[in-house]
């Protein structure tokens, strides 16, 4: 996601290279979307559970304490995926007559709310 410089007027909303009329802008929408799954927080909770069982009933005492580091590596793993699979990634859509197109990407939610209200207030002329 890099930072675009953006500006919104009572003529365009300019998104780096990109300029829309706004005149042109029939609406505008923000759509919220998870770019990380959350697979691989259960496939590394499961492979902590499993290894955890094994530190705790294995027959071989030598092999425990391996498990058991193993089992806390899988933990932090399934943390960090879990964590990551939070994120939230905002998307401001532009919609014309002829067209759709993703004018913005952000996580921050503040600046993507406050962009469409910009656009709205542009698009209807009020101060």
């Amino acid at each position: 996601m890099a930072s675009l410089r953006v500006t919104v007027d009572d003529d365009f909303a300019r998104f780096g290279g990109k300029s829309y009329a706004i005149n042109k802008i029939n609406s505008v929408e923000v759509r919220e979307r998870h770019p990380h799954g959350s697979g691989g927080a259960i496939l590394f909770g499961g492979l902590s559970m499993i290894l955890l069982v094994a530190a705790l009933n294995g027959t071989d005492p030598n092999r425990g304490p391996t498990f058991l580091l193993l089992a806390a590596l899988s933990a932090v793993a399934a943390y960090w995926a879990w964590r990551r699979s939070k994120v939230v990634e905002y998307q401001l859509f532009l919609m014309t007559s002829s067209s759709e197109a993703q004018a913005f990407v952000s996580r921050d939610g503040n600046e993507v709310y406050s962009l469409r209200d910009n656009i709205e207030r542009a698009m209807t002329k009020r101060p």
